[in-house]
């Protein structure tokens, strides 16, 4: 009986000891196969913000008001740095969130910005905000410092992201504060090779007439 029982624990336990995600973070992170949904366009997340639930700390970082969210910091103000569950800050979340006032607040009251998420991806708040596509937010990270050329798993940076979205304003925001239009992953992929891959042609055209190319640079050919 023993033996059985102990053996119950052992296959039940991965499911004890895994953090169940809560409706709302189930939704703000619905990807619908090409990439995650900008939290303003997803339907499913609208759908259970109307039922007006209680928002934690990092949801409420995502998706709550600044006011809502300086008071929590002020109860808990460790927090601030703290990862959740899954491996992100408060900053993380607000940039994903696109949700400029709170990534504000947590500038400005000392946010590490340029912190890698405890995730496999080790993405900064920087490529966070980029996964949804959220101008305003990587606006901010970048005036305050945010490292452009950062490298995340796998070498990809902040200029895969934009460019595989297909989104010219995110890679000319990121050209502008000194990103590397042909800086190159572990796997040799550039940002042009995930425009093509994004099937996104006016994008690269116009990152060919800036230079960018998916073959290795004069500087990168082998001696």
């Amino acid at each position: 009986m023993r033996k059985w029982f102990l053996l119950f624990l052992f296959l039940a336990l991965p499911a004890f000891a895994q953090p169940q995600r809560s409706e709302v973070i189930r939704a703000l992170f619905k990807n619908d196969g090409e990439g995650f949904l900008d939290p303003a366009k997803n339907e499913a997340l609208q759908k259970v913000l109307a039922t007006k639930p209680k928002l934690d700390i990092y949801e409420t970082a995502a998706l709550g008001t600044s006011v809502a969210l300086e008071k929590m910091l002020g109860d808990d103000p460790e927090a601030l740095n703290r990862p959740n569950q899954f491996g992100w800050t408060l900053l993380h979340l607000a940039a994903y969130g696109g949700n400029a006032p709170n990534t504000e607040l947590l500038l400005r009251k000392g946010a590490a910005v340029n912190v890698h998420a405890k995730t496999k991806f080790r993405n900064t708040p920087l490529q966070a905000a980029l996964l949804t596509g959220q101008y305003a937010t990587a606006k901010l990270l970048l005036e305050h410092g945010a490292d452009v050329l950062v490298r995340q798993a796998q070498g990809f940076t902040a200029m895969h992201e934009a460019a595989l979205l297909g989104r010219a304003d995110l890679v000319n925001l990121l050209l502008d504060h000194g990103a590397e239009l042909n800086s190159r992953s572990d796997s040799g992929r550039t940002p042009l090779s995930d425009a093509l891959r994004g099937k996104h042609e006016e994008l690269a055209a116009m990152m060919r007439a800036k230079g960018a190319t998916t073959e290795p640079t004069p500087d990168e050919e082998p001696k």
